[in-house]
């Protein structure tokens, strides 16, 4: 500790083998804000030194259990205080950095204090978008959460989302179009419109009706003929009935010479 500053020194530990200078771009690259490089809200950095790499050796019964990769959802949705403009948009721009840090915090802080943050990772925002018919800014992030998170899906965090951001219109200092609000795609209004384009249309409707009717009198008809033909053969035989029985009038015998 000297003249207000802490120097850090830290052990970074990956699963494969990478250059010093990438990693040291990567850092840098995700520290960066306007013209300095800052870790979170707090702690400006400077004098950034990858010194070396070795693969780090540990015996069979201290391996740690590897853990799959983070579960990836995107996050989709629209700021209406937030003017859309090519600087905005454009990666390197001090208003680009600026708001991407802002959202970013906001969506780390939502997460961090929700029902679901024992499995929230972070959030990262990929790109600032265009709106039709409006001035409006898009936004495109990506949250990730815990692999092991066996309940956490599109829909609960949807859910989430909404409910911190009362009803999908809030953000801390944004305020959001609710109907934009997507996780993966999915939102409630968007699950309404496909329930409503799978009911039938009107014409279809009647058309079945028409079908059933024709079919109800084809099967009315044929009973009809079926009835008729029936009586038709009784007559023939001429069956009558007796109280002693029944006989049949062609074969009496009586009526023999």
């Amino acid at each position: 500790l000297t003249s207000g500053s802490l120097i850090v020194t830290m052990k970074a530990f990956f699963s494969s083998h990478l250059e010093p200078n990438l990693v040291k771009q990567v850092f840098l690259n995700k520290t960066l804000n306007a013209s300095s490089h800052w870790l979170g809200g707090t702690y400006q950095l400077m004098d950034l030194q990858v010194i070396d790499m070795k693969p780090s050796i540990r015996p069979p019964t201290e391996i740690p259990t590897v853990i799959s990769s983070f579960q990836h959802f995107h996050l989709n949705f629209t700021v209406t205080n937030l003017p859309y403009s090519q600087d905005i948009a454009q990666p390197g721009t001090t208003k680009h950095r600026q708001n991407k840090r802002s959202i970013e915090y906001a969506l780390n802080q939502l997460f961090r204090n929700s029902s679901i943050k024992n499995y929230f990772s972070d959030c990262q925002v990929l790109a600032f978008r265009a709106v039709s018919e409006s001035n409006h800014t898009g936004v495109d992030s990506l949250c990730n959460f815990s692999p092991l998170a066996r309940r956490v899906d599109k829909v609960t965090i949807y859910e989430e989302f909404l409910r911190m951001t009362k009803n999908g219109t809030q953000l801390m200092n944004f305020t959001l179009d609710k109907k934009s609000v997507l996780v993966d795609g999915y939102s409630y209004s968007r699950d309404d419109s496909v329930i409503r384009n799978s009911e039938l249309p009107f014409w279809a409707i009647i058309l079945i009706c028409l079908l059933a009717l024709l079919v109800l009198i084809t099967c009315l008809t044929c009973c009809f003929l079926v009835t008729v033909c029936r009586r038709k053969k009784e007559r023939d035989y001429q069956v009558q009935w007796h109280r002693l029985g029944y006989y049949l009038p062609h074969l009496d015998l009586r009526k023999l010479p």
